[in-house]
């Protein structure tokens, strides 16, 4: 994919608000604590800059670099990188099983990794399902486990398989990786069906622990885009396309301000008991109260607190039941 070198929003073009500068020296020592274990020093890391978009409110990275091969061979192989199960999973199995019920399908999966997915969504019945992965070990993991894989970019396969159309076309967590998401959906709708149905799966910004603590793996170099309820309506505008919003049910208020008062007091690799946590409360009531009031005020989507994860649905066709 080509590189974009222009600092304005790579959605709808327009100027941007400097957020913070993230230097090489920061990035390292940030994935250090998130990690608790030191990066190797031979990781090409460079600095960037967060813009937010004056108009749509998308954060984006400048310059828009995704990471390195070597930030991404250390990244993927710590513990836990890859989950066993999103839940953004189910949901999209029961809208495609209510729709299609016993009709022969076709699925594309856009960054599938190792092929957890593929291993459930193989249990529909007259479904094709292929996956596309860019990592080499990954799609060679994928067809040992007897799936259909490609290792190609939704672009290169599409030069490659022109021919090839799907009813549903499905990315969870890359838009987030991309520097150039109105092209990489548009590639999506080109071997998509007439009448059928892209899912994107994202974080959501501001997550419900951005005013609290700093996540290091959702911004540069491995998240380069940050997704909100108006970034996503400003593509689906760009893109000429109807989109619907999915989310899980958001963290109880105090379950999201006793988590992001622990984060904010002990970082996230320590171990915590109830009782010190409790004892730091009793110490701090101000922060923990000013967390809670911050949590109180939280975003609401679809009419219900924003979850930190978001599903989304784009369509060319007439509007979404």
């Amino acid at each position: 994919m080509t590189k974009n070198i222009s600092n304005k929003c790579p959605i709808c073009g327009n100027e941007g608000i400097h957020i913070r500068s993230l230097s090489r020296n920061n990035i390292m020592s940030e994935l250090e604590d998130y990690f608790a274990e030191k990066p190797p020093e031979k990781i090409e890391i460079i600095d960037y800059e967060i813009q937010q978009c004056k108009n749509c409110s998308l954060e984006y990275s400048f310059p828009l670099e995704a990471g390195s091969q070597s930030f991404y061979q250390w990244v993927t192989t710590r513990v836990g990188y890859y989950p066993e199960s999103r839940w953004e999973w189910l949901p999209v199995i029961e809208q495609i099983n209510q729709r299609e019920k016993q009709n022969s399908i076709s699925i594309l999966d856009v960054g599938c990794g190792g092929g957890n997915f593929l291993e459930i969504v193989k249990k529909l019945s007259n479904t094709r399902i292929v996956g596309l992965d860019t990592t080499l070990k990954s799609v060679e993991k994928c067809q040992a486990r007897g799936f259909e894989v490609y290792c190609e970019t939704i672009e290169s396969f599409y030069n490659k398989f022109s021919h090839e159309r799907f009813n549903y076309i499905l990315s969870f967590h890359c838009l987030e990786h991309i520097s150039q998401p109105k092209q990489f959906i548009a590639s999506m709708f080109s071997v998509l069906k007439p009448m059928g149905s892209i899912f994107i799966s994202t974080p959501y910004s501001p997550m419900s622990v951005e005013s609290d603590w700093f996540d290091i793996l959702n911004h540069p170099p491995h998240h380069l885009l940050r997704w909100s309820k108006k970034s996503y309506e400003e593509l689906a505008h760009q893109l000429g396309c109807e989109i619907k919003f999915y989310m899980p049910p958001a963290n109880s208020v105090i379950a999201r301000t006793t988590n992001n008062f622990s984060l904010s007091k002990f970082g996230k690799n320590q171990t915590v008991s109830k009782l010190k946590l409790f004892q730091e409360i009793i110490k701090n009531p101000t922060l923990f109260l000013k967390i809670f009031f911050d949590q109180l005020r939280r975003e609401r989507v679809n009419r219900s607190v924003a979850a930190d994860i978001v599903l989304v649905e784009l369509k060319l066709s007439s509007k979404i039941k």
